[in-house]
C-alpha cells in the first residue's frame, strides 16, 4: 500500500498553477485521473514508489519473493520454496556461501531434508585420512608431572589452567590430574604438565616453590606472598619425589625389568626403580671351563640360539689328552648381544666340555625406569641396591627362580629373582655377606647347584627433584602397522578424500551437495541398509557421489538361514569380486552359495 502522501494524483491541484485551474478545469481533471489510474494496484506507479519495499524480502510481493529464490537459492532443494523459508533463508544465505567446503554447510543441506521429510536424518563425516597409514606419523609424548600433598577438594577445576613457579619462572598447563592416596594414606594430587614453551619449560619446577594456578575460568590459586586481593590464597608445593638415577658404575650383565632397591630413611615412599636399557655387545673370545673329551680339531664352537643375540662362533683349534679342548679360536664375534647365551660344540663324538662367552659391553647398564616416582625422597636419606649378576654352570636342578641360595664358600646368602637357562646368568638379590666367584652354592628349597663363574653389580646414587618424568609413549596408533590402518590408495585412503554417512537414499541429494563440495577433494557416501532379510546390517554400500563411475562391490556373509530366508549375525565381510547389479537387497539369491559360504549375487552396486 503506497503512503496517501506519495501520491501524485493528491499533489495535483497543488502544484498546478491557479490560472490554469480556472481557465483548463477539465484538463487538470484529466491529469488527475491518469495519476489516479498510474497509482491503481498493479500499475507503474505502484512499482515506481514501493521499489525500496519490493527490495526488503520482508515487505516485498509474492511474486519477487520467488523470484528472489531463483536467484539466490537455485542449489538449495525444493522445499524452502514457501514465503516464510524464502524469506528467512535470503536474508542469511551469504553465511551458507561463505561456509561453503565446510561440515556447516552440509549438516545446514541436510536439516533441510530433515524439513521435508518430518524425521531425522543423521549426518556422519568420516576422514579417510584418519584412517590412512604414514609413515614417521607416530605422535610422540614425554609426559612431564609434579605432585602435590594434601589437594584441595576442587583441585579438579585446575585441569587445563595454567601453572606457575613462583620462583623458578616456569610455566606449564595443567594437562591431567589424578588423584590417589600413598601406602601411608597420604592424599596427592598429581598433575600432568604440557610444556607452555621452550623458555619455560616444566623441568624448571623447584621443590618447595610457592605455585599458582590460573584457572580457564580465570580464577586465580596461589601460595605465592605477591598476589592480588581477588586471588584464592592456597599452601601447595611441588613435592620431592625419586627424580631419577646417577649410575656410577654400569658393569655387566644386567637385565631389563631387574629390580633396584630402594633403602631409604627419611619419609620417602612408594617408588619403584628397574633396570631399562641395557648394552649390546659382541663375543671378544670363548673360555675353557672344562674340556671334556673325545673333540677333534677344526669342529665349530657357537653360541646356542638368537633370543639375546646370534652369530658368534669359533673352532677348536687344539685338543690335549683324550681329546680335551686346550684352545679354541674366534672367528666371527657375532652382533647384538645382550646377555650371554650356552655355548655349543658341533661334534660327533665330543662331551662334557664347559664353555663360556667373554665379553665386554654386553648387559652394561645404559638407563633405569622409574615405575613409581613416589614422594617425600631426599637423595641424603636414600641409599639404592642393585642385584648381582652371577653368570653360573654345572647346573644341577635349574628351576632357580624364587629360591634361596647358600655360598658353599663364602657362606653368602641371597633370593633368586631372575633365571632363563639359555642365558647362564641368575640374578641374585644378596641378603646377606659375599658371594665369591669359583663357590658352588646350594638351593635351600630345591635342592639344586651351579658354581659361579663371574659376577658384577652395577652401582648408582639417587637424584631428587620434583618432576616426574616417564618414559616416553605414543598419543595413539599413527604411524604403526595395524588392522585399522590402510595404506595410501590415492582414491578413498587419501588426505583430500571424505564421506558421508546417512540414511538418506543418495539420489535425493546428491545433486544439492555438489554445491556446497570441497574443491579439489574426492566425496563418497555411506548408507545403512537394513531390511527384513537382514537383522543387523552395516555398510549398506560406498560409492562416489560426485562425476565418479567406479563402484565399491560388497559381499554379505550369511551365517545362518531360516526359512530359505538370510538372517545376518556379526561384522559384515566386504570383499571385492565379480561386477553384478542387483536392483534390491532382498533379490539375494541364497540358493547358490561358493565354496567360502558367501551369497552368489550379493554384491551390490549403486550407481
Amino acid at each position: 500500500m503506497i503512503d496517501s502522501k506519495k501520491l501524485i494524483s493528491t499533489q495535483i491541484e497543488k502544484e498546478i498553477p491557479q490560472f490554469i485551474r480556472m481557465d483548463y478545469p477539465n484538463f487538470v481533471a484529466f491529469i488527475k485521473s491518469y495519476y489516479e489510474w498510474m497509482e491503481k494496484q498493479g500499475a507503474p506507479y505502484q512499482f515506481i514508489a514501493n521499489t525500496m519495499n519490493f527490495a526488503d524480502v520482508d515487505r516485498t510481493s509474492l511474486e519477487l519473493l520467488d523470484t528472489f529464490g531463483k536467484n539466490f537459492l537455485q542449489p538449495l532443494p525444493d522445499v524452502i520454496y514457501d514465503q516464510n523459508n524464502i524469506a528467512t533463508l535470503v536474508k542469511y544465505i551469504e553465511q551458507y556461501y561463505s561456509a561453503r567446503g565446510s561440515e556447516k554447510a552440509f549438516q545446514f543441506l541436510f536439516r533441510l531434508f530433515e524439513y521435508k521429510d518430518d524425521a531425522d536424518h543423521e549426518l556422519e563425516f568420516y576422514y579417510p585420512s584418519y584412517d590412512m597409514l604414514r609413515i614417521s606419523d607416530g605422535k610422540w609424548v614425554n609426559e612431564r608431572s609434579l605432585k602435590i600433598r594434601n589437594p584441595p577438594e576442587y583441585v579438579m577445576e585446575w585441569e587445563s589452567g595454567e601453572l606457575r613457579g613462583d620462583l623458578s619462572g616456569a610455566i606449564a598447563v595443567i594437562d591431567e590430574i589424578k588423584l590417589y592416596e600413598t601406602s601411608s594414606g597420604i592424599s596427592i594430587a598429581e598433575l600432568f604438565l604440557l610444556e607452555f614453551d621452550v623458555m619455560h619449560t616444566p623441568e624448571k619446577f623447584m621443590c618447595g616453590e610457592p605455585l599458582t594456578v590460573e584457572t580457564i575460568n580465570e580464577q586465580v590459586y596461589t601460595s605465592s606472598t605477591r598476589r592480588e586481593p581477588e586471588d584464592i590464597y592456597i599452601e601447595f608445593f611441588p613435592e620431592n619425589v625419586f627424580y631419577g638415577i646417577e649410575i656410577t658404575k654400569r658393569s655387566k650383565y644386567n637385565i631389563p625389568d631387574q629390580r633396584v632397591k630402594l633403602l631409604n630413611t627419611g619419609e620417602g615412599e612408594d617408588a619403584s626403580v628397574v633396570v631399562d636399557q641395557t648394552g649390546k655387545g659382541v663375543v671378544t673370545s670363548f673360555t675353557i671351563i672344562h674340556g671334556g673329551e673325545d673333540y677333534q680339531v677344526g669342529e665349530k664352537v657357537y653360541t646356542e640360539g638368537d633370543t639375546f643375540g646370534s652369530g658368534a662362533y669359533g673352532v677348536i683349534s687344539a685338543v690335549g689328552v683324550n681329546n680335551t679342548i686346550t684352545k679354541i679360536d674366534l672367528i666371527f664375534e657375532g652382533h647384538d648381544y645382550t646377555c650371554c647365551q650356552a655355548v655349543k660344540v658341533n661334534s660327533l663324538y665330543g662331551k662334557r666340555a664347559v664353555l663360556m662367552i667373554e665379553t665386554d659391553d654386553i648387559g652394561y647398564l645404559k638407563t633405569v625406569e622409574m615405575r613409581n616416582f613416589g614422594v617425600g625422597y631426599l637423595a641424603e636419606d636414600t641409599t639404592l641396591e642393585f642385584n648381582t649378576s652371577m653368570r653360573i654352570y654345572d647346573i644341577y636342578r635349574d628351576g632357580f627362580i624364587g629360591e634361596h641360595i647358600v655360598g658353599q664358600t663364602s657362606g653368602a646368602t641371597g633370593v633368586v629373582e631372575f633365571w632363563k637357562q639359555e642365558t647362564g646368568v641368575i640374578s641374585v638379590n644378596i641378603l646377606s655377606g659375599e658371594f665369591v666367584a669359583g663357590e658352588q652354592f646350594i638351593g635351600i628349597n630345591g635342592g639344586g647347584s651351579a658354581y659361579i663363574y663371574d659376577m658384577a653389580k652395577a652401582e648408582g646414587v639417587m637424584v631428587d627433584g620434583c618432576i616426574c618424568r616417564y618414559k616416553g609413549r605414543y598419543l595413539n596408533m599413527d604411524g604403526h602397522i595395524s588392522s585399522l590402518k590402510y595404506i595410501q590408495d590415492s582414491y578413498f585412503y587419501q588426505m583430500f578424500s571424505y564421506m558421508l554417512k546417512t540414511e538418506q537414499d543418495k539420489s535425493e541429494w546428491k545433486d544439492y551437495v555438489k554445491h556446497v563440495h570441497p574443491a579439489g577433494t574426492i566425496g563418497f557416501s555411506y548408507r545403512d541398509v537394513v531390511s527384513q532379510y537382514f537383522r543387523e546390517s552395516y555398510g549398506g554400500f560406498i560409492c562416489p557421489h560426485l562425476e565418479t563411475t567406479e563402484f565399491y562391490k560388497f559381499r554379505w556373509q550369511p551365517m545362518q538361514y531360516h526359512g530359505g530366508h538370510v538372517r545376518y549375525e556379526g561384522n559384515t565381510q566386504i570383499k571385492q569380486y565379480k561386477d553384478l547389479v542387483i536392483d534390491d537387497i532382498s533379490n539375494i539369491n541364497i540358493n547358490k552359495l561358493d565354496k567360502t559360504g558367501y551369497c552368489f549375487g550379493s554384491e551390490i552396486n549403486i550407481g
